[in-house]
């Protein structure tokens, strides 16, 4: 099954603890992930796009608990989850040394070393899972991001024009990244 220990950590005072998703946590999670959906422009999805019922929410969490090739990992402050990191593997052969990552965190809580303990946590599952190539694809904008991606060793790959249309019709390009561990 693909887990980690719980971690915990110090910043500003508060503790923050990385731990996996679990079913008991797809309420809450559904309503962090609808709040990054205005939080920050730099998601998929546009406000109001999320779907999904609280059902298929824990559906989605225990296949991540169950999975050989993905991790799904939370982080909480105070008890309360404030950002979500998911390594999503392949079961094909000829893909399994390869994994997408992802991370979304509240806007609150940015800047504060989370999604590096994230990226770091990912990078050590993944050596511990088999993967040898981590990617990624984050808006060319983006430039926090990028500046801790490159740091922990990702390289850009590739540019994709015009990768996202945003609802003011505008584009955005984005940067396919990679890590090779």
């Amino acid at each position: 099954m693909s887990k980690i220990e719980e971690k915990k950590y110090k910043f500003d005072e508060k503790i923050v603890v990385l731990r996996n998703g679990h079913i008991d946590d797809a309420e809450e999670l559904l309503e962090v992930i609808k709040k990054l959906d205005y939080e920050t422009p730099f998601l998929l999805r546009e406000p109001g796009e999320l779907t999904l019922t609280i059902e298929q929410e824990k559906m989605f969490l225990q296949s991540k608990l169950e999975s050989e090739v993905n991790l799904f990992i939370l982080a909480e402050v105070d008890g309360k989850i404030i950002g979500t990191c998911a390594v999503n593997g392949n079961a094909r052969r000829r893909l399994r040394h390869s994994a997408n990552l992802g991370i979304a965190i509240l806007k609150d809580y940015c800047g504060k070393g989370i999604g590096r303990r994230f990226m770091e946590t990912s990078i050590k599952w993944a050596k511990e899972n088999g993967i040898s190539r981590i990617t990624l694809q984050v808006d060319a904008n983006n430039f926090r991001a990028i500046n801790l991606y490159l740091k922990l060793g990702f390289e850009i790959e590739g540019t994709l024009k015009k990768d996202k249309l945003l609802s003011d019709g505008t584009f955005i390009d984005s940067y396919t990244m990679a890590l090779l561990l």
